[in-house]
C-alpha cells in the first residue's frame, strides 16, 4: 500500500474517530506518520507487509480504548502494536 492509500485510509477512519474536535487534523496527521514508520520498519525487519485490514483493526481498538471498553483481544501482534501506537499518540496528544 502507497503513503498516499494509507493517509487517505487513516484521514477517513480518524476523521470518525476524533469528529467534533478542532485538533484532529494534527491529531490524524501525526496518526499517518506513526502508521507510515510502523508499516516501514514492519516490512524491513520481518518482510511482511501491514495491510488495510491491519490498520482498520488497529484503529477500531482506539476507538474501543476511546470509548472505555475493553482492548480487543482478537489482534494479531502487529495490529496489537500499532493500536498501542496510536493509543500512545493519542494519550501523549492530551497531555499536550
Amino acid at each position: 500500500m502507497s503513503d498516499e492509500e494509507f493517509k487517505l485510509l487513516i484521514k477517513s477512519l480518524g476523521e470518525q474517530l476524533l469528529e467534533n474536535q478542532p485538533e484532529a487534523t494534527s491529531m490524524l496527521s501525526s496518526l499517518i506518520k506513526d502508521t507510515i514508520q510502523f508499516r516501514d520498519k514492519l516490512k524491513e525487519e520481518t518482510g511482511q507487509i501491514l495491510t488495510v485490514a491491519d490498520t482498520q483493526k488497529a484503529l477500531d481498538a482506539l476507538e474501543t480504548h476511546l470509548n472505555g471498553e475493553s482492548f480487543p483481544k482478537n489482534l494479531s501482534p502487529e495490529q496489537k502494536a500499532l493500536a498501542q501506537i496510536f493509543i500512545d499518540r493519542v494519550i501523549l496528544f492530551r497531555l499536550r
